[in-house]
């Protein structure tokens, strides 16, 4: 009898990323293919939903080909959040999307803050923020109502794929939780919230169990992609869900970080009652008895690719990742006093703050390359310190910090966060953990089994980096600098 695989897929930022899994968690296959982000302003982002689906078809036929006599028993989706597909009647795409980056809605955002914080406190319990679906849609309201009266549905990036791949619309809590449009205590939309936003509730998808069926692929969607006919598809989980499951922190005092484009900080927490919760994101959990609370930092690797392309910018030797680890090396803990507040997308958790920017501080002529691109890395790893402060100060304890994705595949990097959190930090084997969590929920659909024992056996330790006693004051003091400079939450 063949095997029985499951296909985990993310639409992330910058790529798809799919992974099969088998039953004890082991990768059989993984593939990635880029597709582009439009920055027409500095204030925008844009992708072509079109470019995803032909992402999928790469990404499918790379991996059923690597399985061979294997077969495929489920698919679980993963997506970058607050991304906005309009679709008119006849299926097709009316405008590219607006991604979760696009912060164009400044005015809608802050018109929400003034008039309709309470009701959103009540409902939401997030920050009110341009990242949300809410203010975008109200933006294309106010300034694009031609494309808004012609729109049938309005999907998010993982539910365009799922309606593609199955003809079902369908979407799960999680990601409907980031929309600033769902109810997070019951689960289900807000009428007069979707009203809000110049849409009818029928325009957007049920939400649904994130691990049980939608849909299942149909002809034509499979030989668009190569995946099988027939083959069963969950909603699996925005890209928060899906990686805490990825990286096995499911469970309550487990902590997720991941670094891919942008920084993610992860954990179960209890359900509770409504209220924003120190600059948290408070979320919809995989499962329904608690939720996920999310410390955002909108250019966690982002401000790595950043640096990289900077020193690019001043040509000279070689410039990528390599050359900036040998200069890491070359500086000492601390950075001599240098400062880097990593907000070139603003301020994320706990300042929610889009206008708040990213600069060094504290900068003198002793300061060389050396200290400049470590100060850049110990800004974001300051940053994930200050979400954690931002967990434990609400009431939840983390007593284990998994790091997963592009950051973790930096031993020097992982040392530096290691010592900036002084916290052992568990390095997560597998790097594309939405994918991976996304295929653990659809592992969880067809063995019909409890998911707290298929994410144990399924997610595994590579190394653990421990704080280095010898850097201790030295962080600690550059931790002080951090607060300082990057002031009001953290202060």
């Amino acid at each position: 009898m063949a095997e029985t695989l499951t296909l985990g897929i993310d639409f992330g930022t910058s790529a798809v990323k799919a992974v099969a899994l088998d039953a004890a968690g082991g990768v059989r296959a993984l593939a990635s293919a880029a597709y582009q982000t439009d920055k027409p302003a500095p204030d925008r982002a844009e992708q072509d939903p079109q470019d995803w689906w032909r992402g999928l078809g790469e990404v499918s036929r790379t991996v059923m080909a690597a399985i061979g006599t294997a077969g495929i028993g489920a698919i679980g989706l993963s997506g970058q959040l607050n991304g906005i597909v309009l679709v008119d009647r006849s299926g097709a795409v009316l405008r590219p999307s607006l991604i979760w980056l696009d912060q164009r809605c400044a005015e809608e955002t802050a018109e929400l803050e003034t008039r309709h914080a309470g009701r959103l406190a009540e409902t939401a319990s997030s920050p009110i923020s341009p990242i949300a679906v809410l203010p975008k849609l109200q933006w294309l309201a106010r300034h694009e109502p031609k494309t808004m009266r012609r729109t049938a549905r309005v999907f998010q990036v993982k539910d365009y794929i799922l309606w593609r791949l199955t003809g079902v619309a369908a979407t799960e809590a999680n990601e409907a939780s980031a929309t600033l449009l769902m109810d997070l205590g019951r689960r289900a939309w807000v009428d007069d919230l979707v009203d809000l936003a110049g849409l009818a509730p029928a325009q957007l998808p049920p939400i649904r169990p994130s691990a049980a069926v939608a849909g299942h692929v149909h002809d034509a969607a499979a030989s668009a992609t190569g995946l099988p006919a027939g083959v069963p598809v969950v909603p699996g989980s925005g890209d928060t869900g899906a990686l805490a499951v990825g990286c096995g922190a499911y469970e309550a005092g487990v902590a997720a970080v991941t670094l891919g484009t942008a920084g993610h900080v992860v954990a179960a927490a209890p359900n509770r009652g409504p209220g924003a919760v120190n600059g948290l994101w408070r979320m919809a959990h995989v499962s329904a008895d608690r939720e996920l609370w999310l410390g955002l930092i909108p250019a966690g690797g982002l401000s790595i690719a950043w640096l990289r392309n900077l020193a690019a910018g001043f040509g000279g030797a070689a410039t990528g990742f390599e050359a900036l680890e040998r200069l890491l090396a070359a500086a000492q803990a601390g950075s001599a006093g240098a400062t880097f507040l990593p907000f070139l997308e603003g301020a994320g958790t706990p300042w929610n703050d889009p206008q708040r920017l990213a600069g060094f501080a504290n900068l003198n002529v002793t300061h060389g390359a050396a200290e400049l691109v470590r100060a850049v890395y110990e800004g974001v790893a300051f940053n994930i310190r200050a979400c954690l402060d931002a967990f434990e100060a609400a009431g939840v304890g983390l007593s284990r910090i998994h790091l997963a994705e592009g950051g973790a595949s930096s031993p020097a990097w992982c040392q530096i966060i290691a010592d900036a959190l002084d916290r052992d930090v568990h390095v997560v084997a597998e790097r594309d953990t939405s994918a991976v969590g996304a295929a653990i929920l659809a592992r969880a659909a067809i063995e019909k089994a409890d998911l707290a024992a298929i994410v144990a056996r399924s997610v595994r330790i590579e190394r653990v980096h421990r704080p280095e006693p010898a850097h201790r004051a030295a962080m600690d003091a550059a931790w002080r600098r951090f607060c300082r400079h990057a002031g009001g939450a953290v202060e």
